[in-house]
């Protein structure tokens, strides 16, 4: 049997095992919140851990490649698809602790999550009523805004380890950075299944205003439409945005990548745009930036391979 015959043998034992929630040759652009990425070789939506430790244990088993993806809104996918099982977690449940500790699965998504903690009167997310994406998402990446991020609110996390045993792990384990932490691009050896986190009170008046400043604020400020948010970190002491906007570059465009005219740190697809347009249009960005002002800027989304 040729290498080619072998990975068809092994992806097809994999779809069965799932049933019918696996899909073959799926074209990961329909997930995408920048509407682009090619097919992934076979992909099933987790709609609960168990699915999801499930689909991991038989990808492990037939010694296919795998990836746990969120909301596909930090992270570019390429145009030449994925290899292997791509798993989207829709792991959703949350519980709503004794003390101010939430529970949460790391499929749900992080704005509504923070809309509900603002109506409880539980203080600690507000800065996260306007976030895309997941828990998950928002963890790998310690996501932050307003001041606040994910990496201060985490008291414990359950992770899937390459063993397959579920540990529990203290937030040092993560070594959290500015908008990174130890598995930001580190491949598919873990996976984070749960996350509690620890809140505050608060008063339901006082978070609502709070929460529809910052609202206010990210509509007033940031595009609407196919986008992957902040495409760079911002340097220390200063913006991305504004160096970028310095620089001349609001406008520019590659394909139908553009940088928004409205935050230069924002990459939009006007139609038609790819991977490659975008990692052409970031790199054209980063030279005249680096050239212009002094600054290397360094991505904020996870640029995944083929």
């Amino acid at each position: 049997m040729s290498l080619a015959d072998d990975y068809e043998s092994r992806l097809l034992a994999v779809a069965q095992g799932l049933g019918a929630r696996a899909r073959r040759a799926e074209p990961l652009a329909r997930y995408s919140a920048l509407g682009v990425g090619g097919p992934a070789d076979l992909l099933v939506v987790a709609d609960s851990l168990a699915e999801l430790v499930a689909a991991v244990g038989a990808a492990r088993s037939a010694e296919l490649p795998w990836r746990v993806l969120g909301g596909l809104t930090n992270l570019l996918l390429p145009d030449e698809g994925l290899r292997g099982l791509v798993i989207l977690n829709r792991a959703r449940a949350v519980r709503w602790e004794p003390d101010y500790r939430l529970r949460v699965e790391t499929g749900a998504s992080m704005a509504p999550l923070a809309r509900e903690a603002v109506r409880r009167g539980w203080s600690g997310l507000t800065w996260a009523v306007g976030l895309p994406g997941t828990v998950g998402g928002a963890v790998v990446n310690n996501a932050g805004a307003f001041g606040g991020e994910i990496a201060g609110l985490l008291h414990a996390a359950e992770v899937l380890a390459p063993t397959g045993e579920v540990l529990t792990v203290t937030p040092e384990w993560f070594d959290f950075r500015y908008r990174c932490s130890r598995l930001k691009g580190a491949g598919t050896a873990w996976v984070v299944l749960a996350v509690t986190l620890q809140l505050r009170p608060g008063d339901p008046e006082q978070l609502a205003a709070k929460a529809a400043e910052y609202t206010e604020r990210r509509q007033r400020t940031q595009p609407p439409g196919r986008t992957l948010g902040s495409t760079f970190k911002n340097p220390p002491g200063d913006y991305a945005g504004r160096l970028i906007e310095a620089a001349g570059l609001k406008g520019a465009r590659v394909g139908g990548i553009t940088v928004s005219t409205q935050h230069a740190n924002f990459f939009m697809n006007e139609g038609g745009g790819t991977a490659a347009d975008f990692l052409a249009l970031l790199k054209q960005v980063q030279v005249t930036v680096e050239q212009q002002c002094g600054v290397r800027l360094e991505p904020e989304i996870e640029l995944l391979m083929a």
